[in-house]
């Protein structure tokens, strides 16, 4: 019954590839006179969450067929996939798990609390500095030059297509006083070795 185990195996790695390769976080801007608006979610397939609770019963069918073959591996298996398959389903089965990953998150700020921008044309990225009560950190206090300070900006993304008009519009609407530098924004997670 080995095979059945393979077979379990090779399931749930079909599954994780099509889960990773299919989810996608959406970001949609909306710019009015007075503030820019950030919407965003993570736009994942119900198909991923169905998985989630057919896996359990998938794994246990298998377990059950490798009992009736042979007692050790079925034991083995479920000290080890099965349990994971149980856990999996358990976390799954969760209706906050579906609500947590699918999260919609809004975000506005008026235009005139933009203090200085930086564009990375590469990434296709501008991040912002927005002054706000409640930042952890204040913009005087950011240096552009330190990536580890790049989190606590504002990401606007743009397809370089779009940078024309994304950064004439910018421009338009930030205050003067802001400015505009070119430096590459670097994401907090691609800093760890």
């Amino acid at each position: 019954m080995p095979s059945g185990i393979a077979l379990a195996a090779l399931v749930f790695a079909l599954f994780l590839f099509y889960k990773v390769g299919m989810e996608r976080t959406v970001f949609v801007y909306r710019a009015t006179c007075e503030r820019l608006e950030i919407f965003q979610w993570q736009d994942i397939p119900d198909l991923v969450f169905t998985f989630l609770r057919v896996f359990p019963f998938i794994a246990t069918g298998i377990i059950a067929m490798a009992f009736i073959n042979n007692p050790v591996i079925s034991i083995a298996a479920l000290a080890g996939p099965a349990l994971v398959a149980v856990l999996v389903g358990s976390v799954g089965s969760a209706s906050s798990y579906k609500a947590a990953h699918k999260r919609f998150r809004q975000r506005d700020f008026k235009w005139e609390d933009i203090d200085r921008a930086m564009l990375d044309v590469d990434k296709g990225i501008l991040a912002l500095s927005i002054s706000s009560p409640d930042n952890c950190i204040h913009d005087h206090e950011i240096d552009f030059e330190d990536p580890a300070h790049h989190r606590y900006l504002t990401r606007i993304y743009f397809d370089k297509t779009q940078e024309r008009q994304v950064l004439e519009l910018f421009k338009k609407k930030m205050p003067d006083r802001a400015t505009m530098v070119e430096r590459s924004y670097k994401f907090a997670f691609a800093e760890r070795s």
